[in-house]
């Protein structure tokens, strides 16, 4: 049994060493594209309110990237760089018709990065206490 998680983690590392350069800027469109679409056609979930929107797009953005970068990054790093980027596609929203930047926009795309980057360093301790 033990055999089969650390294969996966072992799968996982392969891939992420791979693709995950090109996951992360995959993910980095996704977020820039979502936050530049003009007002009219931007669409919501409906279940959430924009602030918790943006709290999970982040949050799921914080621990793909820190499960892809986290031998190359810090957590500290990999948050603060996540919410800089969001912190550039808010002040983007300026330009864009129909939208606008809002600081509480920012600070919950901020908080929802770094909890997900805590998330992802927690489990991938947990996972593999001495390290991947």
């Amino acid at each position: 049994m033990c055999e089969g998680r650390w294969g996966l983690a072992r799968r996982w590392r392969v891939l992420a060493d791979r693709y995950g350069n090109l996951l992360i800027a995959a993910n980095a469109l996704i977020l820039m594209l979502a936050s530049w679409t003009p007002g009219r056609f931007m669409m919501r979930s409906g279940i959430f309110s924009g602030h918790v929107e943006h709290a999970l797009a982040y949050a799921l953005s914080g621990v793909l990237i820190y499960l892809v970068a986290g031998r190359r990054l810090t957590a500290w790093w990999a948050a603060a760089m996540l919410s800089a980027y969001a912190g550039v596609l808010e002040l983007g929203q300026i330009f864009v018709p129909g939208r606008h930047a809002g600081i509480d926009d920012f600070l919950s795309s901020a908080t929802g990065a770094g909890a997900g980057v805590l998330a992802a360093a927690a489990l991938l301790k947990r996972a593999h206490p001495g390290g991947l």
